[in-house]
């Protein structure tokens, strides 16, 4: 084989491959576009529910981007989000929103150590299985990965405070220690809103008032949360 001739053969070789390289690039591209569409969708149905076509068109979106990449753990989580919400609305019957657990089980095995996954699968599970031990356990998860980001810690609270009167006195107790822990710090604010929304005043400051009362911040956080719950004795 001729010097020219292998040139020319690497040349196409090397052409193919950039071809090839720029095809996968022009799909994860446009994946990423109609996840965003998802995502900016579901951030404004936290305050506006969708229509019947705002659902629709949320969900074509990421079921394309699923498709282009179905090896993205993000669209997978995002997918499962959009299908909850099509079931709490209406536009998605149980028997779809099943479809969502295997969802849920790809994005954690493709990203095991995602606490998000871990804390929405969670919810998914108290939320609308009312499997409560799964979904405490998948907490666990979510609290040993990433104990501290917001929404493992919203999720966690929310799932806890809605199932208080099922959930055993070791569990409390280990909510308690995590109330002791975030409480004061940048995920206070959040806190005191979830307490207050879920009205566990009471509890919550009777316990705090045993175990944080010598912290300088304790009177304020008292006057806040604390104004209307009965004192410890």
């Amino acid at each position: 084989m001729s010097a020219l001739l292998w040139r020319r053969l690497w040349l196409c070789g090397l052409a193919v491959s950039v071809a090839a390289l720029m095809g996968l690039a022009v799909q994860a591209g446009v994946a990423s576009l109609h996840y965003f569409q998802a995502a900016f969708a579901l951030e404004r149905w936290q305050q506006d529910k969708p229509d019947a076509a705002q659902y629709q068109h949320a969900a074509a979106a990421i079921a394309a981007a699923a498709e282009l990449q179905p090896g993205n753990p993000h669209y997978l989580l995002m997918q499962a989000k959009i299908n909850e919400w099509g079931w709490h609305t209406g536009y998605l019957n149980t028997d779809a929103l099943a479809k969502n657990e295997s969802l849920y089980l790809q994005a954690i095995a493709l990203r095991p150590d995602w606490p998000v996954a871990y804390a929405d699968y969670g919810y998914y599970l108290g939320f609308t299985q009312f499997r409560l031990t799964e979904a405490w356990t998948q907490m666990q998860l979510a609290l040993r990965y990433g104990a501290y980001l917001p929404q493992v810690h919203q999720k966690f609270l929310s799932l806890s405070f809605q199932y208080w009167q099922y959930l055993s006195a070791g569990q409390k107790a280990e909510v308690f220690r995590y109330l002791q822990r975030t409480v004061f710090g940048e995920l206070g604010g959040q806190t005191i809103r979830l307490v207050t929304q879920f009205q566990l005043q009471r509890q919550v400051c009777i316990y705090l008032s045993r175990r944080v009362a010598e912290r300088n911040e304790w009177p304020q956080l008292q006057s806040r949360l604390c104004s209307e719950a009965k004192p410890a004795s």
